[in-house]
């Protein structure tokens, strides 16, 4: 029986790190979208950013926020609701957990832990949880602006554990196009860091400043030409 289990993990791990080697990423130029939003531009800024723990521990929301207020808004905030370990399945509870807003802007990113083989989901039930993710923001705020966010690559164990992370990123470009959602490739922007592992704590959360500074000066620019401004250098 050990025997047995034994081989079977073996196997796993066999068939992971072949499908890594297969989806072996390169640098690319963001696949960026943005969806212009239906109404025009408020004063005052609210963000609400639902993720895993790339989200709830990181420093980006905070500095995305500050960058905000130069992007022609009056003011901004952000108000994370995300939660380690959380995939997109825990997203659909988190909706609803915000708080009444009223919100203008979503960020979403749960792929990195759908992604996952042991805790995640099928790429099917990835797609149909954040499908319905988009519906109950919709439907508690009208005309919110709804951005979803690739994150980093993975190292070592945590990328045997993820072999088709990159497969669960191109779920968020179908997701835009078939929604009429932005999007903020926030992959592309690590491979063309090109700080590979050698930036990712445990091989999963990225080193906080250098993760900020690829992600709060461009998502800021992202979610100020959806309403149709421009932030100052």
């Amino acid at each position: 029986m050990a025997r047995a289990a034994f081989l079977t993990g073996l196997l796993v791990i066999l068939v992971a790190a072949v499908a890594v080697f297969r989806q072996a990423p390169g640098p690319g130029a963001p696949r960026d979208r943005i969806v212009p939003a239906t109404r025009p531009a408020p004063e005052q800024l609210s963000v609400v950013a639902f993720g895993t723990s790339l989200t709830a521990r990181a420093v980006w929301p905070a500095e995305l926020g500050a960058r905000l207020a130069g992007c022609g808004f009056a003011a901004a905030s952000v108000t994370v609701r995300a939660q380690p370990g959380a995939g997109s399945a825990a997203g659909r509870d988190l909706v609803g957990a915000e708080g009444p807003g009223p919100f203008n802007v979503a960020l979403i990113e749960f792929a990195i832990n759908d992604a996952d083989l042991i805790d995640g989901v099928s790429q099917a039930a990835s797609l149909q949880n954040h499908r319905a993710i988009i519906r109950a923001l919709r439907s508690r705020h009208p005309d919110i602006a709804i951005v979803l966010l690739t994150t980093n690559p993975v190292a070592g164990l945590q990328r045997l554990k993820r072999p088709k992370l990159m497969a669960y990123g191109d779920i968020y470009v179908q997701l835009a196009a078939g929604e009429g959602v932005s999007l903020f490739d926030g992959t592309a922007r690590w491979l063309d860091e090109g700080s590979g592992g050698q930036a990712l704590v445990d091989g999963l959360h990225p080193e906080p400043g250098l993760e900020a500074r690829l992600y709060a000066r461009p998502l800021a620019e992202t979610v100020a030409r959806i309403f149709g401004r421009s932030c100052t250098p």
